[in-house]
């Protein structure tokens, strides 16, 4: 009888185990059910803060207004910027999302990370020349400290400008030669303007 009660004692032991291991592991997933949901929320609205930050910024630097007037291209390339970073951000929630949940991310992550890389090498190799010259165009757009029509002296290089655009600053000498100087050299040395 005494073993009956140890046996029967031994199995209430077991089923409590059982039923104990059973409610820890269905809160555990309860847990990553529940935080992958906040994950996936929080990071939804990350993502709507960050696109409309990038777009109220290139917005006021008038990006698509610039390349219209510039350089003559209609693409609406403010919501084009928007929509990739938009993707890539919704691409990394997702990956967050499915490593908390559980599910096996490796390969998704390694994908994401080449891709990653691989856009990044491209336009650093693509636009490493352009990029500067393309950001000095817009300041010397915005602040308008040179115009056309002015008489101006950039490393060396002395005459009146002819035009502006996004890329390079068009100069002719008193040699009527026509120079081509990058907008990355204007904002780089020193510019002596004469009135």
């Amino acid at each position: 009888m005494a073993q009956r009660g140890i046996v029967k004692i031994e199995g209430n032991l077991f089923k409590i185990t059982f039923l104990g291991y059973f409610m820890v592991e269905y809160s555990n997933t309860f847990i990553r059910i529940l935080s992958a949901f906040l994950i996936l929320i929080l990071g939804l609205i990350l993502a709507n803060i960050i696109t409309n930050i990038l777009r109220r910024i290139l917005r006021e630097a008038e990006v698509n207004k610039i390349l219209k007037e510039q350089l003559k291209v209609k693409l609406p390339i403010e919501n084009l910027l928007v929509t990739i970073i938009k993707y890539i951000i919704y691409f990394a929630i997702f990956i967050f999302v499915l490593n908390q949940l559980g599910i096996p991310t490796f390969i998704l992550q390694v994908i994401f990370i080449v891709i990653l890389v691989v856009l990044i090498v491209f336009v650093v190799l693509a636009f490493k020349d352009w990029i500067p010259n393309l950001v000095s165009g817009f300041y010397i757009y915005k602040t308008q400290k040179i115009k056309t029509g002015s008489t101006i002296t950039v490393n060396g290089v002395n005459g009146k400008v002819k035009k502006i655009n996004l890329i390079e600053t068009i100069v002719e000498t008193r040699n009527k030669e026509i120079i081509h100087i990058p907008n990355a050299n204007i904002t780089k040395y020193e510019v002596i303007k004469k009135k």
